[in-house]
């Protein structure tokens, strides 16, 4: 009888022990998953001239190799010397600088030099790579950085511009590159659906906690650009949205140092979390942001979230590539130049003062 409950109370030690490390391995994975220390660090390195520019884009682009489909490698439209104005777009997860084929030309035509660069780990040349699971906020960070070095030294004045994931990449820039005189935030996916900054954290670390989810597999995309992936990896949206969270936490304690940042949203966008966005909006103008704009495309517009993509089903690129460009495009007015004098005034939805979205036309003149 000793020996057997001898044994009994090892076995239960053992057991109890068992438990207690799975429990704090679990706990340090989910530490570890929703941290954000160290995504508002940055090296900076802005090119001083257009040659400079040049050879750290000649870096960015020779992470381009056989892997890479052709069309989705990085791309720079350029006037041959550093001009006036020079614009980054960066496209969403899945997608790639193909995304912007069609719109792009249109800010090179207008004397801009143009970025267009890939996202780490997309654009590969297979459909159905399980790439994405790999993505880290800290690379997305580092991505950004390295396309405000290059852009200073394209133009005397930068705008950043970013949809969905690309947009959460420009946030970042607007909070922490003082380089960057307007950042544009199309439909940015700081969250997803209607979750807040809590539930959102929450969120993104039981996905990251879980093993990942590669959509392609079981729910491919239908019918999408054929340069884009066929699925995403559920931690590398985990990842975006821990890049989102870190950029709120930031502005709770700084303003941005972009002059200007510009806030475009889809109101028949289900994707992402608006709720998020103007959380981290609401906290940039109670720190100080020097000029916000706000435009929204009203639900009568029926437009898709991925909504600059040429290729995808049911797009409307022309009613929608005059406006972004005219929003896009606009310059920056002095805050002491405004009637109102407040920023929180300074929201703008459509042609009229008091319209709930901008009219689904061709152009804003």
């Amino acid at each position: 009888m000793k020996e057997s409950t001898g044994s009994s109370i090892t076995w239960k030690v053992a057991l109890g022990t068992g438990a207690s490390l799975m429990a704090a391995g679990t706990a340090w994975k989910w530490a570890r998953s929703v941290s954000t220390t160290g995504l508002d660090i940055h090296t900076d390195n802005p090119a001083g001239d257009y040659d400079t520019a040049l050879a750290q884009f000649a870096r960015l682009q020779a992470l381009d190799d056989e892997t890479i489909n052709p069309v989705c490698r990085s791309q720079l439209l350029t006037h041959g010397h550093k001009v006036e104005h020079a614009i980054v777009l960066i496209h969403g997860i899945t997608n790639c600088p193909q995304q912007f084929v069609e719109f792009a030309p249109l800010f090179y035509r207008a004397g801009y030099n143009v970025l267009i660069p890939r996202m780490p780990r997309n654009g590969l040349a297979d459909r159905m790579t399980d790439e994405l699971k790999y993505l880290t906020a800290e690379e997305l960070r580092d991505f950004g950085n390295t396309l405000v070095d290059i852009v200073a030294g394209l133009g005397e004045h930068v705008t950043f511009v970013g949809l969905s994931a690309g947009g959460v990449v420009s946030a970042w820039a607007a909070q922490h590159r003082k380089e960057v005189d307007k950042a544009v935030l199309i439909a940015p996916s700081l969250g997803i659906g209607p979750l807040g900054i809590g539930l959102s954290t929450l969120a993104m670390g039981i996905v990251l906690t879980i093993p990942n989810v590669p959509t392609q597999y079981f729910a491919p995309f239908q019918d999408g650009p054929q340069h884009s992936y066929f699925g995403y990896s559920s931690h590398s949206l985990a990842q975006v949205m821990r890049l989102g969270v870190s950029i709120y936490q930031c502005a709770r304690k700084k303003k941005p140092v972009a002059r200007s940042v510009m806030l475009i949203t889809n109101g028949c966008d289900t994707a992402v979390s608006d709720k998020l966005t103007w959380r981290l909006i609401t906290t940039w103008r109670a720190n100080g942001l020097e000029r916000l704009d706000i435009y929204r495309f009203g639900e009568e517009c029926h437009l898709i979230h991925d909504l600059i993509d040429p290729e995808q089903v049911q797009q409307q690129t022309a009613m929608v590539y005059p406006i972004l460009f005219d929003l896009i495009t606009r310059r920056p007015v002095p805050i002491g130049d405004l009637q109102s004098g407040t920023v929180q005034h300074l929201e703008v939805v459509s042609q009229a003062d008091n319209a709930s979205a901008i009219e689904c036309s061709p152009s804003l003149e």
